[in-house]
This record gives structure tokens, C-alpha cells and sequence, in this order.
């Protein structure tokens, strides 16, 4: 499901055979969530000069899915963990290598003041698995956006999702848009991966975005808090504020 996303290494070159063995591969970093964390003892404790770094997660629902908050609840609901969020602040940690992270989920049109604080920026569409109109607002949106992007000659997003809400076993419907049609789209977009999502149980949502932290932690020095760093998360804000310039995305496409 997310194969883009973690990718695959290249395929190893022939080479003759010897009778020594390959040095054993560390398997790359997985991130988990802090209630995982929590329940484990066998997991590692946090890196002890480890900077604690932000994931901005803007979430483009087409009409009539779930928009930014309800994917923050549907996670919790998922991990069973929902304690309420008087700060609305709409957001949750994980753990990748020993180094946390703080996931936002935010809407469209966030303020640049706002994007400038986090590190890395991620975009998730989602849309209705048993509606075709659904299907089709999220290809013009994404395909909007990335005429905008390749025009300003940037990508500000680390990572972009395109998520089905629904497969036909929560709501007895069929999916209107085979997931083999989603998931060829997705592939076309820069950076991109299809996922999907229970939007009853929430089921999928916590290892989509523990992918997304996955490929913060491999990006970890692409926009440090120094005053370079600053200035590049400055000019990425300005991007985005120009690409969401209303809180619906989808009606902007």
C-alpha cells in the first residue's frame, strides 16, 4: 500500500559468487505511535539530544469526506486512545528511530505564520470510494496542483496521499472507482501513494501516516530551525499560501 512511498531499493547488480557472506542489511527505521510506544517496554527510549521535529499534515477533502479533523479523530478511534483534545490543536506523536515526532492535521488554507514553524509539510486527498464525482474532484485537484507547482518550479510538499475513505465492506457499497485505477493515478503524481482508509473504524490511517513521519526521519536536515533553515520555510509557506489561497482546495481546481 505504500510502496512509493518506502520504495523498494534498487536492484542489487549481479556479482560473482563468494564463500563469504553479505554483511546482514539494518531494515530501515519504522515509526510507531506513542500509545504503541507506551504499551511496549521493549521499545527504545527517546534519543536523549534527539530535536524534537513537527509534520504538518493538510488534509484536502473532496465534498461530503472526512476533512482534517475527522481524519485526527478516525486516528485516535483507530489506536484506541481518544482522550478528547480541549487545545484543538489536532495533534499526535510518534516515534521513528529513538527521535519523536508531532503530527498537525490541518486544513487547507492554514496561515503561513503556521506553515513556517514545522519542518516538513505533507498533503493528503481524501475522497469517497462509492462516488465517481468524489473520484473525479480529487484527479482535477490533484492535477491543479500540480500544473501550479511545475509552473512556481517547486514542490513544497515532502509527500503527497490520495486516500479512499470506504472499500464497500463499512457501508455495503461498492467502490465506484477500482482501488487498481486510484493507486495507477497516484503513481503518476510527484512523490505520491494511494492508501485507504475505514472511515468507521479509522482502520489504515495510523501506518499511513507513520509512512509519512517514515520519510520525515530520511529528511530530517532538509529544513533545520537555524536561520537558513528559516528562510527556506519561510519562501515554502509563501508557495503554499499561493497554492491554497481559500480553505477548499478541491472548489480552487
Amino acid at each position: 500500500m505504500f510502496r512509493k512511498l518506502r520504495g523498494k531499493g534498487p536492484a542489487p547488480s549481479s556479482a560473482p559468487a563468494t564463500t563469504t557472506e553479505s554483511e546482514p542489511v539494518d531494515p530501515p527505521p519504522r515509526a510507531i505511535h506513542m500509545s504503541d510506544v507506551r504499551q511496549s517496554p521493549t521499545e527504545l527510549l527517546y534519543k536523549a539530544s534527539s530535536d524534537h521535529q513537527s509534520i504538518y499534515i493538510i488534509v484536502a477533502n473532496a465534498k461530503g469526506t472526512v476533512d482534517y479533523s475527522d481524519l485526527y479523530s478516525l486516528l485516535h478511534r483507530e489506536k484506541h486512545c481518544w482522550d478528547g483534545d480541549p487545545t484543538h490543536a489536532f495533534d499526535t506523536d510518534y516515534l521513528c528511530n529513538g527521535y519523536p515526532y508531532t503530527v498537525y492535521f490541518k486544513p487547507p488554507g492554514s496561515s503561513g505564520a503556521l506553515l513556517t514553524l514545522r519542518q516538513h509539510l505533507c498533503l493528503v486527498f481524501t475522497y469517497d470510494a462509492s462516488s465517481r464525482e468524489s473520484w473525479d474532484e480529487t484527479v482535477a485537484a490533484c492535477q491543479g496542483l500540480r500544473s501550479r507547482c511545475e509552473e512556481a518550479g517547486v514542490r513544497p510538499f515532502l509527500a503527497t496521499m490520495i486516500a479512499a475513505m470506504g472499500e464497500g465492506e463499512d457501508q455495503g457499497e461498492e467502490a465506484a472507482v477500482s482501488h487498481a485505477e486510484a493507486e495507477a493515478f497516484a503513481a503518476t503524481q510527484p512523490d505520491c501513494c494511494f492508501v485507504r482508509f475505514s472511515p468507521v473504524t479509522g482502520r489504515g490511517i495510523c501506518d499511513a501516516v507513520g509512512s509519512l513521519v517514515e520519510r520525515a526521519h530520511g529528511a530530517r536536515d532538509q529544513y533545520t530551525m537555524d536561520e537558513r533553515g528559516y528562510t527556506q520555510r519561510y519562501k515554502r509557506a509563501q508557495v503554499v499560501e499561493a497554492l491554497f489561497p481559500a480553505r477548499n482546495v478541491l472548489a480552487q481546481a
